[in-house]
């Protein structure tokens, strides 16, 4: 069987399944009550094979083999999952697998559906390397731009709601992102070209989001300074930043490098559109 946990007491019932990935913020961050998400395992007093559902962002399976929850998975996914997801407007379903046994003999055996194979690029944040270069330089933007932290002054700012729906695809209100997490933007005139906030955030764990939402308004460092102006504020908190991205993502690699973010070795995710999941 798969049951939903329906508290975020209960989901702390998980968290010795991440077998060394304590510190992992996307999946802390759901487990710790901060952003959305849902918590599915095989037995809810005490689990040993998870599902988590990080919304907008990954699904995580965690934990041992328990193989009526592995054989009830994909089913699973398709009646109670797949509904929601396309209703929230995530198009793909995208799996990371912790497990003691390998991810892709368990993706194929679990999945009837030819899920796809791609990698993820983790990085570690260097804060001397960031510091070296950045401490001394100027935080700005072209003379037309405005970076700007966001709150509440900077929402109201925003006739076309772009900010307010970036941190609600993660947040389960503006008040909790105002209380625990960190944002910046840019803006030419009152409209929003850019955004830089904490998707996840665990503790003082900070994963960064970022986007430059239109084509003519890349190439002009504006995803750099915005981050840089996260990394300032999170450091200033005692917290650390968290970047990860797609292999194929060649911008968001580059940047962070420049951040002094350290790449580490890839590692697999297995995805397919929601509506060829069958």
């Amino acid at each position: 069987m798969i049951h939903e946990l329906q508290t975020v007491e209960s989901y702390k019932r998980i968290k010795p399944l991440l077998m060394g990935d304590d510190i992992h913020v996307v999946m802390n961050g759901v487990i710790d009550g901060n952003n959305l998400g849902k918590v599915f395992v095989d037995d809810r007093e005490s689990p040993t094979t998870a599902l988590i559902w990080a919304k907008n962002e990954m699904f995580y399976l965690i934990g041992g083999s328990d193989e009526d929850f592995y054989s009830n998975l994909e089913s699973f996914i398709l009646n109670n999952i797949k509904p929601e997801a396309i209703q929230i407007g995530e198009e793909y379903f995208n799996l990371e697998v912790f497990s003691i046994e390998a991810s892709e003999a368990m993706v194929d055996r679990i999945f009837s559906n030819p899920l796809k194979r791609g990698e993820r690029v983790p990085f570690s944040f260097e804060k001397q390397a960031y510091l070296t270069r950045f401490s001394h330089q100027a935080i700005d933007v072209p003379g037309e731009y405005e970076l700007k932290e966001i709150d509440r002054s900077v929402i109201e700012r925003d006739t076309e709601d772009t900010i307010a729906a970036e941190i609600m695809k993660f947040w389960r209100s503006l008040d909790d992102f105002f209380e625990t997490g960190i944002g910046y933007c840019v803006l030419k005139q009152n409209e929003v070209v850019g955004t830089c906030i904490s998707v996840f955030v665990s503790a003082n764990e900070y994963e960064i989001g970022i986007n430059t939402y239109t084509a003519e308004h890349r190439g002009k460092g504006l995803a750099t300074t915005m981050a840089a102006a996260f990394i300032n504020k999170c450091l200033s908190l005692g917290g650390t930043p968290h970047w990860t991205t797609e292999y194929f993502r060649k911008d968001s690699i580059a940047i962070a490098k420049k951040l002094g973010f350290k790449q580490l070795p890839n590692y697999p995710v297995y995805y397919l559109a929601f509506e060829d999941f069958n």
